[in-house]
């Protein structure tokens, strides 16, 4: 990178790119839980190109590939044959809202939490046929946590204004589906958790 293209703004594309890179790494293996985890939240802040540039340095430039028999994860979940809603709106004033059990999951969402909470069940639901998920959020005041199947990698671009959002116990594949969190967390804070995660019952 030239020293005119260091300060270029990154855009969705250029944080989806690594943090893609990055999902690819834990699932081989070249990076920890922890490692995996700060550098995804670094990623999804990142305002310039070149803040993303050491978040990847140290990683192969060609992932090796684990060999057959290997214990990696894989995906686990459902994807839907017939077209699921194209658009979906998860609303909670003062109240909570919640999809979970054996619900179809639209490809798109918006979810408004306005001193409320939600929970959206990600692990039995049927997923899009293209295996993406996308959900634009705004919280104030309020929390959500979404639950996701083994082999889902996380792609979180929501910006926290004294809240929070995060990951926690996601075991993703390489190439396995994508949910794609955007939107902004004021005063209030947003969960993924997945199949390791502390608080998980992996019996659900």
């Amino acid at each position: 990178m030239s020293e005119d293209d260091a300060r270029i703004r990154a855009g969705y594309s250029e944080r989806d790119a690594t943090l893609s890179r990055l999902g690819d790494a834990f699932a081989s293996g070249y990076l920890d839980q922890d490692e995996f985890e700060a550098r995804s939240s670094q990623a999804s802040t990142a305002r310039f190109r070149d803040d993303l540039v050491g978040l990847t340095r140290d990683l192969p430039h060609q992932l090796a590939v684990p060999e057959e028999g290997t214990q990696v994860p894989t995906a686990r979940v459902r994807m839907g044959e017939v077209e699921a809603p194209r658009h979906e709106n998860v609303v909670a004033i003062f109240g909570g809202a919640n999809r979970e059990a054996d619900w179809i999951a639209s490809s798109t969402a918006s979810m408004i939490l306005l001193f409320g909470g939600a929970e959206l069940d990600l692990r039995h639901c049927v997923w899009p046929a293209d295996g993406r998920i996308g959900v634009t959020c705004f919280i104030a005041f309020g929390g959500a946590e979404i639950k996701v199947p083994e082999g889902v990698r996380v792609i979180n671009h929501i910006v926290p204004l004294f809240g929070g959002a995060g990951t926690d116990g996601v075991r993703p594949s390489r190439t396995g589906p994508v949910l794609v969190l955007r939107g902004v967390a004021l005063f209030g804070g947003i969960g993924v958790t997945g199949p390791d995660a502390r608080d998980q019952h992996h019996g659900d």
